[in-house]
C-alpha cells in the first residue's frame, strides 16, 4: 500500500534548540519585568519572577500557589532561612536549569534548596560534597547533612569523624557540633579514641557555650566508659575542673559500671604489619636510575587508627624475603613462605611476643595465600623459583594445598587448586575456601606479560575438592588482589580494581557489584577485618612506561592506609603505615 501523501495528522516536537530559545525567552521576559506576578525577597535582596517558573521546578512553590495559602496572593513574599544569594542562585536554576556549586556555595544552596524542595539541585549538592569528604570537611559535611537528612552523605562524613577524633575534637567545627550529633558521635563503638580523650572534649565543647550547654553536660558524661580510666586521672581532673566537678552525682557515675558498661570493642583490638618491600628508584654505578628492592623485616603493631604502638622482628629465616603469607588461628598468628625462606612456618603469640618453629612445608612457596577453614590452616597456592632464563629468574606457578595439622604439627596435602595460580584473593564462606583470580602464567623476566586470571576457585572440604564453575567467574582478569570476608559477603580489593568489588556467593544472578572507590593505587596491597571494617594498607604503582629515550621503570610504593566501612559503602583515609610497603601481611589481633 502506498504511504499517503497528506495524512489526516501529525506529531510535532520542540527540538533541543527550540526548547533552549524558550527558556531564554523566559529569562528575557523577567529581566524586563514582563507578566511577572510574584517577588520574592531575603536578606533585603529581591528577585522577580513567574510563580508558574516556580511551581514546575519545586513542590514547595507548587504548594505555596495553589490557593490555599495567603502567600499565593501576595504580590511580594519574604523567605526566611535562606540567603540571598543561594536563593537567587535557585531562581536562576528554574529559568536556565543549570547551576554553578563550589566548595563556598555549596552549604548555603544545599540548605535553601532542601528548604524550597528543588530536588534536583538538592541531588546535585550532595553529589558534590561526596567525594570531597576528608578529615577537614567531615564534621561541617555531617552537620549540614544532618540538617537536610540526607543520611547517606551523613553516615560517609560520620565515617571520616569517627577515624579523626584526636585531630578534630579542638576545632571550630568540633565545637559548633549540635548536643545530639555530639552525643551520636561520642557514643558509637567505632569512635577511635581513648575514654580520657573523650571526657577532655566534652567539656571543651561545654565551655563554648556553658550557659546553653551546661544542662546537656550529665548527658553527655553518660557516653564515657569511666570504669576503664586511670582513677588517679579521675581524682586530678575532679580537683582542677570546676565545671565538671560540679555535675551532679558526678561521683557517683565515676564509680559506676553502668554509664558505659563496657569498653570500645573497636579499641580491643590491633593489627600487625608483618614483612613487605618498597621500591626506591636509586643511581647505579653507570649513573642510569633504576629501582632498587628493601625488604622490611619488622612487625609493626598498629592501633585502629594506624599509629604505631609497637616494633618488633620477624624470626631470622624472613629476613628479606618477601612473599611470605599469614594468618590467625585461635588468637594466634602462623606465617610462612617467602621467596627466601620456602618452607618455613612459624606461629607468633600476641600476648607473649614470642615465635615457635612449626614443621616445614611440604611444599616451598612464595606469593601464595593461607585461610583458617574449621580451625585448620590450609596453604594454597603460590610460586616457586625455577631455572634462570635468558632474562632473568624463571618462576612457576603451584596448584598444591597443604593443611597444618596442630596436633602432630605437620602438614599434610589435599586435593590440588584446578588452576595453578600466585597472588590471588582468598576467603573462607559457608565452610569453603574461594580462590579469587591470580597469576596462572609462568614468569620468565617479561614484565610486559599480561598475567591474570578470571576463574574463580572453590574448595569443599568434605569431598576433598576444589570446582572451578564458567558460571561464576571474576568481571575480568586479576591478580595482586585481597578478598576478605565480611557478614555474608566477601570484598576484593587491590590490583587493578578501581573499587571494591562485592561478591554474593548466594547470587547466582548478578553475584559481583561495584562498590566505593579506592583513593589511591592498591596494587600488591594487605588487607585484614575488624568489625564491618576491612584495612587495606600499602600498595604500589609498577608499571613500564616509554619516553623518547626509551623505556623507563615507573615505581611508587604507598604507605597510605584506607579503611572501607561495608555498612555505609564509604571509603576512608586512616593515618600512613610507619614505610611504604607493598606485598606485606595485616592481620588483626586483640590488644594486648
Amino acid at each position: 500500500m502506498e504511504e499517503d501523501p497528506c495524512p489526516s495528522s501529525v506529531n510535532v516536537c520542540h527540538t533541543r534548540e527550540e526548547w533552549s530559545a524558550l527558556f531564554k525567552e523566559l529569562q528575557n521576559m523577567r529581566s524586563e519585568g514582563m507578566l511577572v506576578d510574584v517577588t520574592l525577597s531575603a536578606e533585603q535582596k529581591e528577585i522577580p519572577c513567574h510563580r508558574l517558573v516556580l511551581a514546575a521546578n519545586s513542590e514547595y512553590f507548587k504548594l505555596m500557589f495553589n490557593g490555599s495559602h495567603s502567600e499565593s496572593r501576595k504580590d511580594k513574599i519574604e523567605i526566611g532561612g535562606v540567603s540571598a544569594e543561594a536563593l537567587q542562585q535557585l531562581v536562576d536554576y528554574a529559568y536556565a536549569s543549570k547551576i554553578t556549586i563550589t566548595t563556598d556555595n555549596v552549604h548555603a544552596l544545599f540548605q535553601a534548596a532542601d528548604m524550597l524542595q528543588f530536588l534536583g539541585v538538592c541531588d546535585e549538592c550532595e553529589d558534590f560534597l561526596e567525594p570531597h569528604i576528608n578529615q577537614d570537611t567531615c564534621l561541617g559535611t555531617w552537620a549540614l547533612a544532618d540538617r537536610v537528612s540526607c543520611t547517606s552523605l551523613a553516615e560517609k562524613a560520620e565515617c571520616w569523624a569517627l577515624k579523626w577524633f584526636k585531630e578534630l575534637c579542638t576545632t571550630e567545627e568540633f565545637l559548633e557540633l549540635p548536643y545530639h550529633l555530639l552525643k551520636m558521635y561520642i557514643s558509637d563503638e567505632r569512635l577511635l579514641a581513648k575514654e580520657e580523650q573523650i571526657l577532655e572534649a566534652i567539656m571543651l565543647w561545654a565551655r563554648h557555650d556553658l550557659k546553653e550547654r551546661k544542662g546537656h553536660l550529665k548527658e553527655l558524661l553518660k557516653c564515657v566508659c569511666f570504669s576503664s580510666m586511670d582513677q588517679d586521672y579521675l581524682k586530678n581532673i575532679l580537683k582542677e575542673d570546676e565545671v565538671l566537678a560540679g555535675v551532679r552525682g558526678i561521683k557517683q557515675m565515676m564509680k559506676s559500671q553502668s554509664t558505659h558498661t563496657s569498653p570500645r570493642q573497636m579499641l580491643q583490638k590491633d593489627f600487625l604489619v608483618l614483612g613487605g618491600s618498597r621500591l626506591v628508584l636509586c643511581a647505579n654505578v653507570r649513573g642510569e636510575v633504576e629501582p632498587r628492592l628493601y625488604m622490611n623485616s619488622s612487625v609493626y603493631t598498629l592501633g585502629l587508627d594506624s599509629q604505631c604502638i609497637d616494633t618488633s622482628a620477624l624470626p631470622a629465616p624472613f629476613h628479606d624475603s618477601r612473599g611470605i603469607a599469614a594468618c590467625v588461628v585461635d588468637g594466634d598468628v602462623i606465617v610462612t613462605g617467602g621467596h627466601e625462606s620456602l618452607t618455613q612456618a612459624w606461629r607468633y603469640r600476641p600476648a607473649l611476643k614470642s615465635w615457635t618453629k612449626l614443621a616445614s612445608l611440604k611444599k616451598g612457596r612464595f606469593n601464595h595465600r593461607m585461610a583458617v577453614l574449621q580451625g585448620q590452616v590450609y596453604v594454597v597456592g603460590g610460586s616457586r623459583p625455577v631455572n634462570y632464563s635468558r632474562s632473568g629468574e624463571a618462576i612457576e606457578r603451584l596448584p598444591d594445598v597443604e593443611v597444618y595439622k596442630e596436633k602432630t604439627n605437620r602438614c599434610k596435602k589435599v586435593a590440588p587448586l584446578k588452576l595453578a595460580v600466585s597472588s590471588f584473593g582468598i576467603a573462607t564462606y559457608g565452610g569453603q575456601i574461594y580462590v579469587f583470580g591470580g597469576e596462572p602464567y609462568p614468569y620468565e623476566g617479561n614484565d610486559l606479560m599480561r598475567n591474570e586470571t578470571d576463574a574463580v576457585q572453590r574448595y569443599n572440604p568434605a569431598q576433598n575438592n576444589w570446582t572451578c564453575d564458567d558460571d561464576v567467574q571474576l568481571p575480568y582478569p586479576l591478580s595482586c588482589i585481597q578478598a576478605c570476608t565480611v557478614d555474608n559477603r566477601i570484598y576484593i580489593v587491590g590490583g587493578q580494581l578501581e573499587c571494591v568489588l562485592c561478591f554474593d556467593p548466594e547470587d547466582s544472578y548478578e553475584p559481583f557489584r561495584d562498590m566505593a572507590n579506592t583513593l589511591f593505587p592498591w596494587q600488591h596491597c594487605s588487607a585484614t577485618v575488624c568489625g564491618e571494617e576491612i584495612y587495606i594498607s600499602g600498595g604500589r604503582v609498577h608499571q613500564l612506561v616509554t619516553d623518547g629515550n626509551g623505556i623507563l621503570r615507573q615505581v611508587e610504593t604507598y604507605a597510605l592506609v584506607q579503611c572501607y566501612n561495608v555498612n555505609s559503602d564509604t571509603m576512608v583515609l586512616c593515618k600512613d603505615l610507619p614505610k611504604p610497603l607493598y606485598g606485606h601481611c595485616t592481620v588483626t589481633v586483640a590488644k594486648t
